[in-house]
């Protein structure tokens, strides 16, 4: 193996430089695309939504001056650019993750960076082949983030409405599914706003319990305080619901101690709109 190793790269010498180069670059390219696919893997509708927006990549040794006792070995960093900030969010999140997948694939880094892609470089895609499959086929991975960062709001809204984390988390960690959504421009009579400027966009917030009672109980103490905490991160939540979690949701946990939130997938549970029959509590 390792002969052939060292007669394939003779070879790529005898191509020149400039075709050496754009082979390294494809190589990057291919591995990075099967790193963030591994990092994702249980979520691959986020992969090709962060694919889809990654606009260039680069491996370069960082001169600036360090301290410690690594500081006359070389420091290698790879950076992304991306046009989209949830995209990014979402790297920065998950990025521990990332970095262990990039050495599996073979980057020999030692740190990642984010940046936001501007001017020009918004108009390149380097992934322009994920790009055509995300958009062209649905807009969901778009919603998709959207949402992770809606409940993540939810989390800390949560957190902020306790004196106690602690308490929070044995609210938190009861969640089997959670999801938001969006309030009909029309509005409905059970929702109490607490801005009703036109124009604004308010959500409806549903979870799903094993003790749907006894969450209902404890929601309609801390509601409208998670509501106000939300609002005041900039989540206009108008209702809470809190509905029985269907047996295909066990052992779930949509609320995470680390890491993003995990939206309510489940096709099969069907249309959330709220409704006063069996299930269905609003806080």
């Amino acid at each position: 193996m390792a002969r052939l190793s060292t007669e394939v790269s003779r070879t790529v010498e005898s191509w020149g430089p400039e075709a050496a180069q754009a082979l390294k670059r494809a190589r990057n390219k291919d591995r990075f695309r099967s790193a963030v696919l591994a990092a994702w893997r249980t979520r691959p509708e986020v992969a090709q939504f962060i694919l889809a927006h990654v606009n260039a990549i680069y491996v370069a040794e960082d001169p600036r001056p360090r301290k410690g006792p690594d500081k006359n070995r070389p420091w290698w960093a790879l950076g992304v650019y991306l046009d989209e900030p949830l995209a990014r969010a979402e790297l920065d999140a998950w990025q521990s993750v990332l970095f262990q997948c990039l050495r599996r694939e073979g980057f020999a880094i030692d740190e990642l960076r984010f940046f936001p892609a501007k001017w020009d470089m918004r108009a390149r895609k380097l992934f322009a082949e994920d790009e055509a499959v995300t958009v062209g086929a649905s807009p969901e991975p778009v919603r998709f983030a959207e949402e992770v960062a809606a409940l993540d709001t939810v989390k800390r809204a949560v957190c902020l409405a306790f004196e106690n984390d602690e308490d929070a988390w044995a609210l938190l960690e009861r969640v089997r599914g959670a999801a938001v959504r969006e309030v009909p421009p029309t509005g409905a009579a059970d929702e109490e706003p607490m801005d009703r400027r036109s124009g604004t966009r308010r959500f409806r917030l549903f979870l799903y319990v094993d003790d749907r009672e006894e969450v209902r109980r404890v929601m309609a103490r801390i509601g409208r305080t998670v509501r106000s905490k939300a609002w005041s991160l900039g989540l206009p939540l108008a209702s809470i619901w809190v509905r029985q979690a269907p047996a295909s949701l066990s052992g779930q946990c949509a609320f995470r101690r680390v890491g993003p939130s995990v939206p309510l997938r489940d096709a099969s549970l069907g249309d959330l709109a709220p409704s006063q029959g069996a299930g269905s509590a609003q806080a």
